[in-house]
């Protein structure tokens, strides 16, 4: 089934230059849950959510994730009108579906916004993650011989970095819940992107912090034993070279 079958076009409302407009998002219940990885990155097997997670106001340029999209105070309104407006060529374009391409200009095209925002640390971590697993879908996405999946998968590490970096930094700033997520859930994402990117050491301290948190849900408890045999089979298999 193709995407355009899966989506809708929701209204917005821009909160930078007041205009009405249509965004595509995927219809609820229409997505099928299939895996979930390390990161917490959850893999649906007949459409990618992430391609549709950027809000963008095709009059004025303004885009954000859903969940920042409306938060945006006097003096960011503001810095995106003198700074983004001013030069932005409006588009009437009027997709039915988005592909990988389009979805990745549209996060970019967040990104400067966010920039000019001069936004938290949290919401730049959360919109990297997010675009990190979009290279990863999309490299998925490709023949196992197509020569473009090792240029996604150097994009995907270098944004699970800035994700790591910046969410670290939020976790120690910022007020939970950080992007919707206790302190117990940050701190299991954080621990699978440390195992994803090989900082083992650091991924042990985030998980025995977890651990520690007594109002942790089942799913947490659950990713818990998992990390905790995941970086046990590590430390053996290391071993067992050096042996």
């Amino acid at each position: 089934m193709a995407d355009k079958d899966l989506v809708f076009k929701k209204s917005y409302k821009c909160p930078i230059c007041d205009s009405n407009f249509k965004n595509l998002t995927v219809k609820q219940g229409k997505a099928y849950r299939e895996s979930v990885d390390f990161d917490l990155k959850v893999n649906f097997r007949n459409i990618e959510p992430l391609k549709y997670d950027i809000i963008m106001c095709p009059v004025c340029g303004y885009g954000a994730l859903e969940r920042y999209f409306e938060r945006v105070a006097p003096r960011q309104r503001k810095d995106i009108i003198d700074k983004k407006c001013q030069t932005y060529v409006g588009t009437d374009d009027d997709k039915d579906e988005l592909t990988y391409d389009d979805a990745i200009e549209r996060y970019n095209n967040a990104f400067v916004c966010s920039e000019i925002k001069n936004s938290k640390n949290s919401e730049i971590g959360f919109m990297s993650l997010k675009l990190a697993w979009l290279y990863r879908a999309y490299s998925k996405s490709l023949p196992l011989e197509d020569v473009k999946k090792e240029e996604l998968w150097q994009k995907e590490r270098e944004l699970l970095f800035k994700a790591m970096d910046n969410l670290e930094v939020a976790r120690l700033k910022e007020q939970s819940p950080i992007c919707g997520m206790d302190d117990a859930t940050l701190d299991i994402l954080l621990a699978g992107l440390c195992i994803e990117l090989e900082e083992i050491d650091t991924a042990r301290k985030y998980i025995n912090s977890a651990m520690m948190n007594r109002n942790v849900s089942v799913g947490i408890r659950n990713k818990i034993y998992e990390f905790k045999s995941t970086l046990k089979r590590i430390e053996d298999e290391a071993q067992a070279e050096n042996e």
